[in-house]
């Protein structure tokens, strides 16, 4: 552990000047990453137990974008799922406003050790984490410490530093040592007349760096919103630059949002999205999406890939479809177009790299949250996709079903994820799925317990890359 933090001090120092350089700056007030690339329209699982960033135990795989249309210069996500307001979360909400400090520390096997130090008020929010765990496999281990600051959503500060070990496959295993640095600013200054926000986001691997900018100005007319977009990609071997004109129209019924889209060495495309709501139950989309992805973010928390200097060109995506709403039941219908990155080993070195890959996708998803009472609800997720022919990496179907209890002492969840047959070019995977629990004790001094994975069932992340065993974890929360 001295030898880790005397690594992490020397990298801070490096980068000190990139801490303080946003202080002068102005930036953007969005979402890291993911606004960036825009979200996919699946549910993510809501887990109980809130844990710092890790290998995760369960498979996640990339999703199309979801493009977010604006109105009136705010952000307003289109989202095939939304969030089912629980009773008791008021309540909550009232007590945790009283309270300004919370410290929570994190145990559990494989000798998983974690705290977390949170101040905020009305105006300042502070978070301070430190996460280290052996991990499931000789030569895995993985510590990370994160920094999180914001101020009366104006300015934002997101600072990662960590390493983590690359155990290779069971077959051939190595050890090979990543250090990572992840920094993501943002500032928003709005006035009379406009917007003005930008976004920084930059990544140091192994002494690689890459570095995303953005600049977006908003201009809010009487009946439109016209958005400014200017990028800035910087990496190793290439610089991208883009610049953008969004036109934004929303009516009662309808949301109209075009793009005129310039990327530097890739021409100019225009890109349609728009929404038109039927009826209150019935509605049909269209999201395209033009972008240099971000690739980078997989690599600070999966240890079997790797990032080389190949020239990474943008993803572009098509996606039309019909939404369906009816009480607790939504789901989607659609066809795309993509050229998008998976994972492949492509010159098998046993690491795993991103590789664009065109192909046509119908895509059917399906969410529900059903309450049986006041406290008891089940739920399903599931994603079925339809491929033009065989692609690597992306499963066919994928999801989560299980039960929640939530009265004003305990929430519990017990929840099996499942995902398909996936294929690879060294053969292929069979599906698998894990039975999870998780139980959450309120109150002043809050207790939480995860079981993950209950029955120890084996699979594999990618081929002789074996899954997560059997896992627990324990936090206490005052």
């Amino acid at each position: 552990m001295e030898r880790k933090s005397r690594k992490i001090i020397k990298r801070v120092k490096e980068i000190v000047i990139i801490l303080i350089f946003p202080l002068f700056c102005y930036a953007q007030n969005i979402e890291i990453e993911e606004e960036i690339l825009g979200q996919d329209l699946t549910t993510k699982k809501t887990e109980i137990f809130y844990i710092l960033p890790i290998p995760s135990p369960s498979l996640t795989f990339p999703q199309l974008p979801e493009i977010k249309l604006e109105e009136k210069g705010e952000k307003e996500k289109i989202e095939i799922v939304e969030k089912i307001e629980i009773p008791e979360e008021k309540e909550k909400e009232k007590f945790e406003e009283k309270r300004k400090i919370y410290l929570k520390g994190v145990i559990g096997n494989f000798k998983t050790k974690g705290f977390d130090i949170n101040y905020n008020d009305e105006k300042i929010n502070l978070i301070f984490s430190n996460f280290y765990t052996e991990n499931y496999r000789p030569n895995s281990e993985f510590f990370n410490s994160n920094f999180c600051f914001s101020l009366a959503n104006i300015f934002n500060l997101d600072f990662k530093i960590g390493q983590m070990q690359l155990p290779g496959p069971i077959t051939n295993p190595f050890l090979i040592e990543r250090d990572f640095l992840n920094l993501k600013w943002d500032f928003e200054k709005r006035l009379s007349f406009f917007n003005f926000n930008f976004f920084h986001n930059f990544y140091s691997i192994d002494k690689n760096n890459a570095n995303f900018f953005k600049l977006k100005i908003d201009n809010d007319f009487e009946n439109f919103v016209l958005v400014t977009e200017i990028e800035k990609d910087i990496f190793e071997n290439q610089q991208n630059f883009s610049i953008s004109e969004h036109i934004i129209l929303e009516k009662e019924k309808f949301q109209i949002k075009t793009i005129l889209k310039f990327v530097e060495g890739n021409g100019l495309k225009f890109l349609p999205n728009f929404l038109f709501k039927i009826n209150e139950n019935f509605s049909f989309f269209l999201n395209s999406d033009f972008e240099i992805p971000d690739l980078w973010k997989d690599l600070i928390i999966e240890n079997c890939k790797e990032l080389k200097k190949e020239r990474i060109l943008p993803e572009e995506i098509y996606k039309g479809g019909i939404k369906f709403e009816y009480r607790n039941i939504k789901f989607e219908l659609s066809q795309s177009y993509n050229k998008r990155y998976i994972w492949e080993n492509i010159d098998s070195n046993d690491l795993y790299e991103p590789h664009r890959e065109n192909f046509y996708q119908t895509q059917f998803l399906i969410n529900s949250k059903i309450p049986l009472n006041n406290n008891l609800k089940i739920f399903f997720e599931i994603e079925k996709n339809f491929f033009e022919k065989e692609i690597l990496y992306l499963p066919e179907y994928s999801g989560n079903s299980g039960i929640e209890f939530e009265n004003k002492k305990i929430k519990l969840k017990i929840w099996n994820s499942f995902n398909g047959e996936r294929k690879f070019s060294k053969r292929d995977l069979k599906s698998f799925s894990t039975l999870n629990f998780e139980l959450l004790f309120k109150g002043k001094i809050e207790t939480c317990f995860g079981l993950y994975n209950i029955f120890n069932q084996e699979y594999e992340i990618f081929p002789d890359y074996p899954g997560e065993k059997r896992k627990f974890l324990f936090s206490i929360r005052f």
